[in-house]
């Protein structure tokens, strides 16, 4: 039996003798790992397999690194190739450089913000510091970057914390506390964590070890005092992210306990609604009490809702302003396309492809006040603004926002509300020789689709595009939405899918196939589709809310075995995986999957039946008029498919059919 072509030893020398040059200290380390993380993840596993068959004691330190920083993603490569190091009685001195005894450590006083800096100094055996930094997000990136200075100065060390006012001293106990509440960041969001695990995990493993702290007090003394206005703007955007340990260090928890927060919370932002804006409109009191109405807007269900509250804020003992209670006061849907719906407004948008990544920063580097939003699965979201983020604006899309700038993948967009903002910007990043970028094209999209670009939902642009076009690219309503994970734990996630309820099919390509069955008593039916290939998994479902009460249930104690890639639409659904092969193995697959789809369709609602589902429209005078509206579409749809050559999905008469047999089976 041969084995499966690998990496060629010629390629993987070079890269061997850069690992015997850095794996002597930690810094090295760090750089050997972004020489790894630059392998493109596809062949990533055949390079480390292929490292294993040079016999060099650099090469053991290096087994023994990957293996303490992605724990089960190579467990098993490493383990052969430590085991075959000691046969050959290679020797591991791994890792390069302890630590010594805990010196000091400070924080910025930047928790309000949702982003903070740590370092923690350790004392060395002849009397330097070797120091560990790290930049946290209380957001999807969780522990964003991480790096270490190994040798350092005490005088400078301290010289240079003198001259940072914004640090505050922070215990050995607090630092695990911060970092461990940016880790579980990555993990509720399946994201990966900065490199360095392997030197920065005791942290983690000291935060887990710790009884509760008083996270409450040590977060109120990481934050700057703040102006009520300040603070109601700042409880939106920790919303936003989610970050409840800041929510609950703003409390006045003689007047609003934690879990009676969560309740209002859950009751104002429904689970999986997106909050696009958040503010203090106006504030009457007195001096030590203060009433703040406030108003915020929700995504949900790609429908937007304004809710207007009345927060009641007072002065602490130390003359902090607190949260005190939060009344709801309406709810307002907005209807699309009305004078109230602020994201029915056009901006304009410009597409490129990245030609050199280097060069494009250059450019952005002379943009007048430009800052990073946030890290995305494959970029970051830059954003140019006409004032600070004080929060004295709020949690806003667009006020005061010049353009949003996106590099997604080996994409670069531009979002702005003015034409001339985007051609100024256009004109500034073509004056580089050789171009740092191609233009792909120019669109105007509406505020709330580049909002959900903005946010990561989509891979590529052109997705959003077949989000935005719904009348064309989902003619019945049905969007089959698909979330992608790298698997790191195979073993792991083939328990997990063993656990799910449905019907499964090993196709002759290698991937394996499980439909998930919902368990609702009136109309079971489709739930969700999982696709596992060699090294990915993708999750599917119809909808906002079923493919988030998917995932949720899928990555709940996964972080191990999932990384997080992603989300995109698939114009062919669940009918993608019908190809030559799975319908010659499975001739009865595509009666099934039909069969599935429609009854979803059936009991789904839908916006342009106004909320109603077929099972219900069809019920009404009114309802039956706009089912017959949709169908229209649908038989537009057939035409251009029959035009273009596509293969057919399912037809118009079959969505009558099953109207006409759900309503005779009534009978």
């Amino acid at each position: 039996m041969k084995n499966k072509p690998g990496v060629p030893r010629a390629m993987l020398k070079p890269m061997v003798g850069d690992i015997a040059k850095y794996i002597k200290t930690n810094e090295g380390c760090l750089s050997i790992l972004e020489i790894i993380e630059d392998i493109p993840y596809d062949i990533r596993a055949d390079v480390i397999e292929g490292l294993s068959s040079f016999h060099n004691p650099a090469m053991v330190d290096f087994f023994q690194l990957i293996q303490r920083e992605y724990g089960k993603e190579f467990e098993h490569t490493c383990t052969r190739a430590l085991a075959k190091y000691k046969l050959a009685s290679l020797k591991s001195h791994f890792p390069p450089l302890e630590r010594g005894d805990f010196y000091r450590a400070f924080a910025s006083t930047s928790r309000n913000t949702g982003r903070m800096t740590v370092d923690v100094a350790w004392s060395k055996p002849d009397g330097r510091l070797y120091v560990e930094c790290f930049f946290l997000a209380f957001s999807p990136d969780g522990v964003h970057s991480f790096f270490v200075i190994e040798d350092m100065r005490v005088e400078q060390y301290e010289q240079d914390r003198d001259d940072q006012p914004e640090l505050a001293e922070v215990d050995y106990s607090e630092c695990c506390a911060l970092i461990g509440d940016a880790y579980k960041f990555n993990v509720r969001y399946m994201s990966r964590p900065a490199l360095g695990r392997f030197l920065y995990q005791k942290y983690l493993d000291d935060d887990s070890r710790q009884a509760d702290g008083n996270i409450t007090s040590l977060l109120r003394r990481l934050s700057p005092r703040l102006a009520p206005r300040q603070l109601v703007n700042s409880f939106f955007h920790a919303l936003r992210c989610q970050d409840f340990n800041y929510l609950f260090s703003i409390l006045d928890e003689g007047e609003l306990s934690p879990g009676a927060l969560l309740q209002q919370i859950n009751r104002i932002i429904k689970p999986g609604a997106l909050l696009l804006e958040g503010r203090v409109e106006e504030i009457r009191g007195s001096h030590n009490k203060l009433g703040l109405s406030a108003s915020s807007i929700i995504m949900y269900e790609r429908e937007a809702y304004r809710s207007e509250y009345m927060f009641s804020v007072s002065r602490d003992p130390q003359g902090n302003w607190l949260v005190g209670n939060i009344v709801p006061i309406s709810v307002t849907k907005l209807e699309t396309g009305s004078d109230s719906d602020p994201f029915a407004a056009l901006v304009y948008c410009r597409v490129y492809e990245i030609l050199n990544v280097d060069d494009l920063f250059e450019v952005l580097d002379r943009v007048d006040n430009i800052r990073e939003v946030e890290e995305l699965p494959y970029g970051m979201h830059m954003r140019v603004t006409g004032f600070e983020d004080d929060y004295n604006h709020g949690v806003t899309f667009m006020s005061g926002v010049i353009a949003d700038m996106v590099i997604n993948g080996d994409e670069f967009v531009i979002i702005a509300q003015e034409q001339d903002s985007l051609d100024d910007l256009h004109a500034l990043l073509n004056l580089e020789s050789p171009y740092p970028l191609a233009s792909r094209g120019e669109y105007e999209l509406s505020l709330s689709t580049a909002y959900s670009y903005l946010s990561g939902r989509y891979i590529q642009f052109e997705d959003i595009l077949l989000d935005e076009n719904e009348e064309m690219a989902f003619e019945d309503g049905m969007r089959f939405i698909t979330a992608r994970y790298a698997v790191k734990d195979r073993d792991a996630v083939l328990e997990r899918l063993a656990t799910i309820a449905g019907t499964r099919y090993d196709l002759a390509c290698g991937l394996q196939v499980v439909y998930q069955c919902d368990h609702c008593p009136h109309h079971p039916g489709f739930m969700a589709e999982y696709i596992m290939g060699p090294g990915w998994i993708t999750v599917s479902a119809f909808g906002d809310r079923d493919i988030s009460a998917v995932r949720q249930f899928f990555e709940e104690g996964m972080y191990d075995a999932l990384e997080f890639d992603g989300l995109e639409i698939r114009e062919d659904g669940i009918f993608e995986i019908l190809g030559p092969e799975a319908k010659k193995s499975f001739p009865q697959l595509e009666a099934q999957l039909k069969d599935m789809y429609l009854n979803k369709w059936y009991h789904s609602h839908f916006a342009v039946l106004r909320g109603m589902s077929p099972s219900e429209a069809c019920q009404t005078e009114e309802g039956t008029r706009l089912l017959w509206t949709m169908f229209k579409h649908i038989t537009r749809k057939e035409q251009q498919r029959r035009l273009r050559g596509d293969r057919k999905k399912i037809g118009v008469k079959e969505y009558i059919s099953k109207i006409n047999l759900q309503q005779e089976g009534e009978i």
